[in-house]
């Protein structure tokens, strides 16, 4: 059976690369995650608590920025700093919904959406923080049924050939 895709994994791994290179030893990382979110080990946060200790803790207060890796070349995101900037977003091949995901952004691209108005429209409609978190094949659904019919009532067409 394959592995099931967890979101939550990439951010760990990022949040153990940026203590690593900021140089946070073991004690002092273990002190951080309990006295800012009650746990003792980064396994133990959710995907919003891990995106918080990754940009506001990570880059906000000790000011680390991701190195790119020495074996490949750096991401567009990467190029451009973090977020959405340069209207770019990665989708990992390995997410189930990943061939939705790039067709809902197609849409939203065609509607004149920007992304960052689609993680609004996220938070608000399914509580998930970001778009690219989205991991219900419903809250898909209904995102991109809706762009449809939008596209649909300015006469744009939405058809993916």
């Amino acid at each position: 059976m394959a592995k099931k895709y967890n979101p939550k994994s990439g951010l760990i791994t990022k949040g153990a690369i940026a203590r690593q290179q900021i140089g946070i030893d073991d004690v002092a990382y273990r002190m951080l995650l309990e006295r800012r979110y009650g746990v003792s080990s980064s396994k133990d946060l959710n995907i919003k608590q891990l995106h918080d200790l990754i940009h506001n803790v990570y880059i906000g207060e000790y000011g680390w920025e991701p190195k790119p890796s020495k074996n490949k070349k750096p991401t567009p995101t990467q190029k451009k700093g973090k977020g959405y900037q340069g209207e770019f977003v990665e989708i990992n091949p390995k997410d189930p919904l990943a061939k939705q995901k790039r067709y809902a952004l197609a849409l939203a691209a065609l509607l004149g959406w920007k992304l960052s108005g689609l993680d609004t429209r996220c938070k608000r409609q399914f509580g998930v923080e970001k778009f690219i978190w989205i991991t219900k094949q419903s809250h898909m659904q209904t995102l991109i049924k809706d762009m449809q019919q939008r596209c649909a009532k300015r006469g744009i067409d939405y058809s993916p050939n």
